[in-house]
């Protein structure tokens, strides 16, 4: 996401909606747990409970990149998505709104 433009973030979306549409809860809850791990390396530097253990490298980059904060946004991004797909809003805005909330927190 730090390297798109709107047009690019769009086309994201409909990849998304076309290709994973029926399983987008599943993917909330890989991001989810995801931004667990960086929140987790931030606040312990322990790898030994990291899930995505194969990825290592990239999370303690984004656990430098990410403040608490920034983090705390974006998972709380991730629950009201879940929440409003539940609810029925519109697939597509949602996703798009969970993007840009990510991308907004990145820091350059």
């Amino acid at each position: 996401l730090e390297n798109m433009d709107i047009c690019d973030i769009n086309q994201v979306v409909k990849q998304i909606s076309t290709l994973y549409k029926a399983n987008m809860e599943d993917y909330f809850d890989l991001l989810t747990i995801w931004f667990r791990d960086i929140l987790y390396m931030k606040s312990t530097k322990d790898v030994n409970h990291i899930i995505f253990r194969d990825e290592i490298y990239d999370i303690k980059k984004q656990a430098e990149k990410y403040s608490y904060f920034e983090i705390e946004t974006i998972l709380n991004a991730l629950k009201k998505a879940k929440a409003q797909l539940k609810a029925n809003v519109n697939f597509d805005l949602v996703v798009e709104l969970l993007l840009f909330t990510i991308k907004e927190n990145e820091k350059l």
